[in-house]
């Protein structure tokens, strides 16, 4: 009998000894000024839609795919690790009052703390950005200190944490300070703009294929996308063999990389590359749903794809019936009889509305012409006033439509746009000449409709 028992105590120790940490993350809290009753959290190759109950709470269990950094929104970012719970209290009009309360609670209301320090001191990122050099680098300076400060006085509970952190505030360094020397003359249009020999370079000892710091580090994400994107540029613009194209090099630098999390990811960042104006669509299909492992990325992809195939040049057009500023609906079948060209667009994109004047001067050219200019708009609900004031302030002629739902109406889904400004032109039978049309400030376009006889 002691023997056995003595068994039993050994075996039961054992059992203690290889318990594992539940594989389960529980997020709750209270959220409240938003009238959705849902928030999405967003990671690598992660998304999480989380039903908020009618007085503001909720509570979900997430398996989560790594451990790292979260984000719901674009101000607020979550740290999580599978096995340790959260909560948290926001108010989405004022994201900077976030607080947490937890196993991560040291962790995430330091990254709260944090962001609120950055937000001070660099307000949006457009002044910021706009800022000349010296007034430029003296609030990276003091970004900086206050942050490094911030992170000497907080003592985390996450082993590992300070030394990923310490990181991370470089990474972010350095990928501000990469892109002021692009976005200062844009948002200031000194398009002469150089910065001075004094100007920090680039840390050139940074690793871009580091799986560990993609999870842990958003500012490590940005600066693997902006270095992704200077890279397949430079060979775009320097290759010799006229063979290739832009998107070869994307699909080429997407296999270069190791890790595949990083992988995975730039494989969705650029699935953008399958579209109609890529005459090697099928190819980059093919090459981007080789490189990823992410199962729900590639059903989505493939989706796309398919879709895409039946709108190619020939091909019944899908339809719309939208509201228009001046009054009722109008339909595709409305316009029968006419070619149509048609721009999808937003009062909120930049590019979008850089087209405006160029479309305008299509119009006034074309007026006469057996064709109808339409602009649809995918301004969500709560803009729709601001729509109808742009319209109007603006002076912006041809049809002008408002779509339904956003980027979910049916029209958008139907030609598989996830990025505008979107241009499409059908032909006076309502079949698709191209369902990725050149832009008006593109001399191919009037090209296109000469050919067209317009």
């Amino acid at each position: 009998m002691k023997k056995l028992i003595t068994l039993a105590l050994a075996l039961t120790l054992f059992s203690c000894a290889k318990e594992e940490k539940p594989d389960y993350t529980i997020v709750s809290g209270k959220m409240t000024g938003t009238e959705e009753n849902k928030f999405i959290l967003r990671g690598n190759s992660f998304e999480k839609e989380i039903i908020v109950n009618s007085d503001g709470t909720f509570t979900d269990t997430l398996h989560l795919d790594y451990e790292g950094t979260y984000e719901i929104g674009r101000n607020t970012t979550l740290y999580l690790n599978k096995g340790k719970n959260i909560s948290f209290e926001v108010n989405l009009e004022k994201p900077e009052g976030i607080f947490f309360t937890g196993d991560l609670a040291t962790e995430n209301n330091y990254l709260a703390q944090k962001s609120k320090v950055s937000s001070e001191i660099m307000g949006d990122m457009r002044s910021f950005l706009s800022l000349d050099e010296n007034d430029f680098l003296a609030k990276m300076d003091e970004l900086s200190k206050k942050r490094n400060e911030l992170l000497e006085s907080t003592v985390f509970t996450v082993e590992g944490f300070r030394e990923k952190e310490i990181k991370n505030l470089n990474y972010h360094k350095e990928y501000i300070l990469g892109i002021y020397p692009d976005y200062h003359p844009y948002f200031t249009g000194k398009e002469d703009f150089e910065v001075s020999e004094n100007f920090p370079k680039p840390d050139t000892t940074i690793d871009f294929d580091n799986a560990e710091d993609f999870n842990f580090s958003i500012a490590y994400r940005q600066l693997i996308s902006s270095n992704f994107n200077k890279k397949v540029q430079e060979q775009t613009e320097t290759q010799s063999d006229s063979t290739k194209t832009y998107y070869d090099f994307v699909l080429a630098q997407v296999n270069a990389v190791k890790s595949q999390n990083i992988k995975n990811n730039l494989a969705e960042s650029n699935s953008y590359a399958v579209s109609l104006s890529n005459e090697k669509m099928e190819e980059t299909y093919n090459g981007l749903l080789t490189a990823s492992t992410d199962e729900n990325f590639k059903k989505e992809l493939t989706e796309k794809y398919n879709k895409l195939k039946t709108l190619t040049k020939g091909n019944i057009s899908p339809k719309f019936n939208y509201e228009n500023h001046r009054g009722g609906t109008t339909s595709l079948d409305d316009l029968k009889g006419k070619f149509v060209y048609i721009d999808v667009w937003a009062t909120w994109c930049g590019p979008c509305i850089r087209e405006i004047p160029f479309m305008k001067e299509v119009e006034k050219q074309y007026h006469d012409k057996n064709i109808e200019f339409v602009s649809i708009s995918i301004d969500d609900k709560k803009d729709y006033e601001k729509w109808k004031s742009f319209v109007t302030e603006n002076e912006m002629g041809g049809v002008q439509l408002y779509a339904d739902n956003a980027w979910q109406s049916q029209f958008v889904q139907d030609y598989a746009i996830d990025g505008i400004p979107r241009f499409i032109l059908i032909d006076a039978e309502g079949n698709i000449i191209s369902g990725d049309a050149p832009r008006p400030s593109e001399e191919k376009l009037i090209e296109m409709f000469t050919e067209l006889g317009i």
